[in-house]
This record gives structure tokens, C-alpha cells and sequence, in this order.
């Protein structure tokens, strides 16, 4: 296959290429700080690589909010109620 004429500019395309590896890295770091938020619960920060050069952006993933203590005499006030609710929807429900 003959070569196209003309200088190609080989540093632009290096350049587009590292720009576009840059994005998914960035992508990527995106979706792994999401995940181990998920997985962990902690607070993670990490720095992602932005396109332009000699700059990064830090990144922080709140923890999700603790879950109450619930005790053995709620929960069975809780357990109670409900038994109540669905008792009373399927009475209602054959009744009509």
C-alpha cells in the first residue's frame, strides 16, 4: 500500500492517543473509587489524572451513613406492626 503524501504530524497522534488513554484512566479511577465506596465504606480520596498536563483532581467518596442499633423490644414492636398491617390488607382484600 503506498504512503499518503504529505508529512504526517506523528507527535499529534501520540498526543490524541495519550489524551484518549488519559480519559479511560480517568474513566476507570472513577468507577474503582465508586466500587471500593461501595465495598469498604470508608472515605477513599485518590487523584485522577486530568488531560491537561502537571494537574490532578483528588476525588472523595463519602461513607454511607451508619445503620441504628435497633433493639430486641422495637424490633419486635416493629415485627407486630407489620403482622397487623398485612392481617388488616388481607382481610380487606377478601373482603371485597
Amino acid at each position: 500500500m503506498p504512503r499518503p503524501k504529505g508529512n504526517t504530524n506523528q507527535s499529534e497522534l501520540i498526543k490524541l492517543a495519550i489524551a484518549g488513554i488519559d480519559a479511560q484512566i480517568r474513566e476507570l479511577t472513577e468507577k474503582r473509587i465508586e466500587l471500593s465506596g461501595m465495598a469498604s465504606g470508608a472515605t477513599v480520596a485518590v487523584a485522577i489524572p486530568k488531560v491537561r498536563k502537571g494537574k490532578s483532581a483528588a476525588v472523595a467518596v463519602a461513607a454511607p451513613a451508619k445503620k441504628r442499633k435497633v433493639s430486641a423490644a422495637t424490633r419486635k414492636k416493629l415485627k407486630e406492626a407489620a403482622k397487623a398491617r398485612w392481617a388488616k390488607a388481607r382481610s380487606e382484600k377478601s373482603g371485597k
